[in-house]
């Protein structure tokens, strides 16, 4: 199975309620919002973007949202909210990157060398990318429809 990012699309009202501690994960009901599931690509998405395990700097950090001052103690492994505004942000970023922006970026040698989730010594590097890059597409669909929305996002990994 492993470890699988999943994505919601939450009313901003909320995302304030939650970074408040006024609201808690546990108390929404995820089926409610909309959702992005990206599989096992979500660290490799974000060492690809940020050059870095977690955190990442804004507004590109924010795609695959890591970041240690906006986490939330949620199942296992946690979970992570934007804004609306920064949903925004990473919107407009995710957008001015091509396909080929993308790929300057990648380097499967660079994920098998720090050990990136879900990254195998064995893998192909043209399907690994083709895998990682449909799910980064994916990203950018969803974030533009939540900043459209006025929603923000809650990430998290299950």
């Amino acid at each position: 199975m492993g470890m699988i990012g999943i994505y919601l699309a939450v009313y901003n009202e909320q995302i304030e309620q939650i970074a408040q501690g006024e609201l808690l994960m546990e108390e929404m009901a995820p089926d409610a919002f909309g959702k992005l599931d990206i599989d096992k690509a979500w660290q490799a998405i974000h060492y690809v973007l940020c050059e870095e395990i977690d955190n990442g700097s804004p507004p590109i950090g924010y795609v695959v949202p890591m970041l240690d001052d906006q986490a939330l103690d949620f199942s296992e492994f946690g979970a992570f909210y934007l804004n609306h505004k920064q949903v925004t942000e990473a919107s407009i970023a995710i957008s001015a990157i091509s396909e080929a922006g993308f790929r300057e970026r990648y380097s499967l040698a660079a994920l098998v060398e720090n050990a990136i989730y879900p990254v195998g010594s064995d893998e192909d590097e043209q399907e690994f990318f083709d895998y990682i890059y449909a799910n980064f597409v994916e990203i950018g669909l969803f974030y533009s429809k939540a900043a459209t929305e006025g929603k923000g996002i809650i990430f998290y990994i299950s």
